[in-house]
């Protein structure tokens, strides 16, 4: 029993050496017999984590930890900023809709046709009400729809305390026959092809549209039709034609009808065209100007 035990108490006390015990018998053991630690010792791993704590820190470990100190200080002071404009922007808020900015006048202008009070009747804007709580695009559109004569109408608000309607009055300016049997009604439409009105009598001093308006490419090509007219200052046109985009004819002072084809270089045609009218034709010539190849205007005339 005495040689087995010995090399262990050899162990025991090279190891009590090493670690500082006094002796032995101050051994802690397991259960079976294992030996663990001496009392007053540590682990490795303990010793070894209280060195590391004991030990001065470096200079890029100060420095990590000033950079988290300054990053969760800016933090907080960005959420406390954020947190008191947030509080300050309601407060505003509040301020200008009970107490700023609320109406005191309505007026309109610019209409001939239709009375200034029925404009702003109409609109019915309450008094004492936030100018912007008022829906500006609704009333614009209401007066569009409800008025015949209206072209376009703009509601504005005017700061402080005003709201201002502006309102552009149609102008018949061309028309178009319908027929039925034997019957014959006109269509009357504004400047920018706003349907005003239905009437029996054929108007005076409007160009007439022979068209299907509802058709987005045929419209499109009334308009530039009309700009070209315009811009050129060809005065006399009474009506437009546009069958189809290669079926388009310009009526001149109701007599002349000018075949242009297609819309390829129609500029070039309709100067050759007024170039015959003005220079060549009698005032009381009737009859057909062919310029559907470009470079030529042959006069046929019709008795």
């Amino acid at each position: 029993m005495d040689k087995k035990q010995t090399p262990r108490k050899r162990n025991h006390y090279t190891h009590a050496q090493k670690t500082g015990a006094k002796r032995p018998s101050d051994a802690v053991y397991s259960a079976n017999g294992k030996f663990i630690q001496y009392p007053g010792t540590q682990s490795a791993a303990t010793t070894a984590r209280k060195r590391n704590l004991k030990r001065p820190q470096t200079r890029e470990e100060m420095q990590r930890k000033s950079r988290k100190t300054i990053r969760r200080q800016r933090n907080r002071y960005r959420l406390v900023t954020f947190f008191l404009v947030t509080i300050l922007l309601a407060i505003c808020l509040f301020i200008s809709l009970k107490v700023l900015f609320i109406v005191h006048s309505v007026e309109s202008v610019g209409s001939e046709r239709y009375d200034r009070e029925e404009i702003v009747a109409f609109c019915a804007i309450p008094m004492e009400e936030n100018i912007f709580s008022i829906d500006t695009e609704a009333l614009e559109t209401a007066l569009y729809e409800n008025f015949t004569y209206v072209e376009n109408a703009k509601v504005q608000r005017k700061l402080p305390d005003k709201i201002l309607i502006t309102v552009t009055d149609s102008i018949p300016t061309y028309y178009s026959e319908n027929l039925d049997g034997l019957l014959s009604t006109y269509t009357i439409y504004s400047q920018n092809f706003k349907k005003l009105t239905v009437q029996a009598a054929a108007p005076n001093g409007l160009m007439g549209l022979d068209c299907d308006l509802s058709d987005e490419s045929i419209h499109r090509i009334i308009n530039q039709m009309i700009d070209i007219l315009d811009k050129n200052g060809y005065a006399g046109v009474t009506g437009l034609q546009v069958k189809s985009s290669s079926d388009i004819n310009v009526i001149y002072d109701g007599r002349i009808t000018v075949k242009a084809g297609t819309m390829l270089y129609i500029e070039y045609k309709m100067k050759m065209a007024f170039h015959v009218i003005n220079s060549e034709l009698s005032a009381t010539d009737k009859g057909v100007i062919d310029c559907t190849q470009a470079g030529s205007a042959v006069f046929k005339p019709q008795y």
